[in-house]
């Protein structure tokens, strides 16, 4: 009698290990919210003068998103016309000076800048209110002619689009998808390609 006494009280052990197990892996709740980005370029310039395609190796996506309590007054595009071409998954970076020659006043938000490879991404980020704006920029294309030794195209550029203010959740998702058009763009011819 004592043998099926102690199987029962295994197998009620057992079977109640098991279901606690189920209610202690519950989740918990998510103290972030996502952000599942798109940016859409439908324009043409960047298509013939940079061959853009949105997985290009001299094309690169990026995201600038200021927390609200971020004091910021200037235009997005300025920000991201200082910023060096770096191939994705390379960190971004700021150029040091502006093309005016000073000090880039912008390098302190490097940390608001999130790399959108190709195009698409989703961040992780938390409960609030943001200010989001998007970019691409494109490096140079090289010379068409291997003769050549000073190739005066356009050396750099991209297209931005202006602050919106979006609101994270803890828990949700929010899709956005971008639209930039040539309207949105800038290009420098400032500077020689050199072979």
């Amino acid at each position: 009698m004592k043998k099926p006494t102690l199987l029962v009280l295994f197998v009620l052990t057992l079977l109640g290990s098991i279901s606690c197990q189920f209610i202690t892996r519950s989740p918990l709740p998510s103290s972030t919210g996502t952000l599942d980005l798109t940016i859409n370029y439908t324009g043409s310039w960047y298509r013939e003068t940079f061959n853009y395609q949105p997985d290009a190796q001299n094309i690169r996506h990026i995201a600038m998103i200021l927390p609200s309590n971020v004091d910021f007054n200037d235009s997005p595009g300025r920000v991201f016309t200082t910023l060096e071409f770096t191939p994705s998954p390379e960190p971004l970076a700021f150029q040091e000076v502006t093309y005016a020659g000073d000090p880039n006043p912008y390098k302190l938000l490097l940390e608001y800048m999130h790399d959108v490879p190709q195009g698409h991404a989703t961040l992780d980020l938390a409960p609030g209110i943001y200010q989001l704006a998007v970019s691409f920029i494109a490096a140079a294309l090289p010379p068409p002619n291997e003769d050549a030794f000073l190739y005066p195209g356009v050396t750099g550029g991209g297209a931005s689009n202006e602050f919106q203010e979006i609101a994270i959740e803890a828990g949700k998702t929010l899709t956005l998808t971008i639209e930039l058009t040539d309207e949105n763009g800038w290009g420098y011819v400032m500077q020689l390609a050199l072979k």
